[in-house]
């Protein structure tokens, strides 16, 4: 485990996973909360954070055993900094049914992964099924979150709730829609 502090307060902590110790599973945390609050209010911990076409390769396209999603992004883009928290979400709300998240900044390092995958706007998705590759490609802003929701939906219980109203999906999934 890594981390810094500037001044006393802390930053980022880094975890090298099994898989890949050069990969990292990035948590911000706050000095100001306690121990317990920080693990209970840190989503992002179930995100894996890669920032190399290696770790990319490694991490999503040699993945054979879980469904994937991805998320493109810059550190800079006002619409990705608002989407984050309710990726975020997603990924704790998917955690118990195996699915793996990572998310991929555009950077001088990446700039090249994110051309080659075709990615044409920030913040993008691509959703990756074990058995079949690259299956959706999608906006993952604010105002595209439960679309996301929705498909990823359909993947891991293997059914699509084709009506335009949106089902209950805590009495149905065990899990709750994001909130705006």
């Amino acid at each position: 485990v890594e981390s810094f502090s500037a001044n006393g307060i802390s930053g980022v902590e880094k975890r090298a996973t099994a898989s890949s110790p050069s990969s990292s599973l990035c948590a911000i945390t706050n000095p100001f909360k306690s121990k317990r609050n920080q693990e209970k209010d840190a989503p992002e911990k179930n995100v894996l954070h890669v920032e190399s076409i290696t770790e990319y390769k490694e991490e999503v396209v040699d993945e054979r055993d879980a469904i994937t999603v991805v998320r493109f992004y810059s550190r800079y883009c006002r619409s990705c900094r608002a989407s984050e928290p309710l990726f975020y979400k997603l990924a704790a709300d998917f955690r118990q049914h195996g699915v793996k998240f990572v998310e991929v900044p555009l950077t001088r390092d990446t700039n090249v992964l994110h051309e080659a995958l075709g990615v044409p706007s920030l913040p993008w998705t691509h959703i990756y099924h074990p058995d079949a590759g690259l299956v959706e490609e999608r906006k993952v802003s604010r105002k595209f979150i439960n679309e996301v929701r929705n498909c990823l939906r359909c993947y891991v219980y293997g059914e699509c709730n084709l009506d335009d109203a949106p089902a209950d999906c805590m009495s149905v999934y065990g899990e709750c829609a994001v909130e705006y």
